[in-house]
């Protein structure tokens, strides 16, 4: 199942990003004689009226769409080639367009995805409503191996009724005392199975810093709370507005990450890849639809923020071109396009190494 809600999740937020270029490409005349779900050998796919073949291929990591005219490194045809086609199809190629018209394009993509990820949002506030407060029930949910709780003898669905005496009515009531009262013995009274319990625990001490630099001891047991999110009715134009918003802060919060990487404040053992994504997803779909719409919409995010920055053979890649050949009036010669798509293919290839060996790493953990 790990694998069905990672496939379903990349071809769909794949399928929206191709879906902008292929309609923005139509929008301006281009013809695309393309549309892919997929690299490798073609499973399956059918052509519709316009002359484009809509495909699903082998290795489903990705897509494309292709227009007509695409036969080199700047999207030009030879000029033999030029001389054979009617007025009408070379006015349906990419490479005779604008550049206002191939960035348009070209930018679709990434916007398709921000789109998308706003319309989800919108959706689920619509639907559910906005998340306003978390209640916590006194029942074990998640119990960390090594830790207190597993050495005390917690079991998942234990429900805590008292803790020193005390009667408990919510999890926040455990998680002071357990707090308070490090390497000191704390008496649970649980009910499992229908049955009462004393279990008998001493929270394992951790040393943290506050925001002056001073240090404290906390106590910590290692599990955690069953907990329901209580949602607020949003009106309309209430959705509408906090849809933007979040779509707007996800994409900063994705972009500060990224540059704090980049820059050596955060390591980049953070970053994941397929095998992370899959695991996110399947989790996410494991707590229902709601969530896995949500992390749908965050790698949506992801994916379009992404796809712009200025690394060659990504749409902000191409983008960079457009804008200096808009400041230098002339076009790039071929010869450089093969050292910048070169360069660009080792990026990507580095970055596919580095992710895939983190998500190993995390696996192996």
């Amino acid at each position: 199942m790990i694998i069905l809600w990672f496939l379903i999740l990349l071809t769909v937020i794949v399928f929206v990003h191709e879906m902008g270029h292929y309609l923005i490409a139509r929008l301006n005349g281009v013809k695309v004689e393309v549309f892919s779900i997929g690299f490798g050998r073609e499973l399956f796919g059918i052509n519709d009226k316009y002359g484009t073949r809509w495909k699903v291929c082998f290795i489903p990591l990705g897509g494309y769409v292709k227009f007509y005219g695409d036969a080199n490194l700047s999207s030009n045809l030879p000029d033999d080639k030029i001389k054979s086609l009617s007025e009408k199809e070379i006015n349906e190629t990419f490479h005779i367009k604008s550049l206002k018209q191939k960035a348009a394009i070209v930018f679709a993509g990434p916007l398709a995805n921000f789109i998308f990820a706003f319309l989800i949002f919108l959706f689920l506030f619509l639907v559910k409503g906005s998340p306003s407060d978390i209640k916590y029930y006194p029942i074990i949910d998640n119990i960390l191996e090594n830790s207190a709780a597993s050495e005390a003898g917690f079991e998942i669905d234990d429900k805590v009724i008292m803790i020193n005496g005390k009667q408990v009515d919510n999890f926040l009531d455990i998680r002071d005392i357990v707090i308070s009262n490090p390497s000191k013995e704390i008496n649970f009274k649980i009910i499992r199975d229908g049955n009462i319990y004393d279990i008998i625990a001493i929270p394992n001490p951790v040393e943290l810093i506050d925001e002056n630099g001073d240090k404290y001891i906390n106590g910590r047991m290692g599990f955690s709370a069953k907990y329901e999110t209580i949602y607020k009715k949003l009106t309309l134009k209430q959705a509408f507005s906090k849809s933007l918003s979040d779509t707007f802060s996800y994409t900063i919060k994705t972009f500060q990450g990224i540059t704090d990487i980049v820059i050596g404040e955060r390591s980049a053992s953070e970053l994941g890849g397929p095998i992370m994504i899959a695991s996110v997803a399947s989790k996410a779909a494991n707590r229902g639809m709601e969530s896995y719409l949500f992390i749908m919409a965050i790698i949506s995010i992801n994916l379009g923020l992404i796809n712009l920055f200025p690394i060659p053979l990504l749409d902000g890649g191409h983008l960079l071109l457009y804008g200096i050949q808009s400041v230098t009036k002339k076009i790039i010669n071929e010869s450089f396009l093969k050292y910048y798509y070169g360069m660009g293919m080792f990026i990507i290839f580095a970055l596919m190494i580095l992710v895939n060996y983190n998500d190993l790493i995390k696996q192996l953990n």
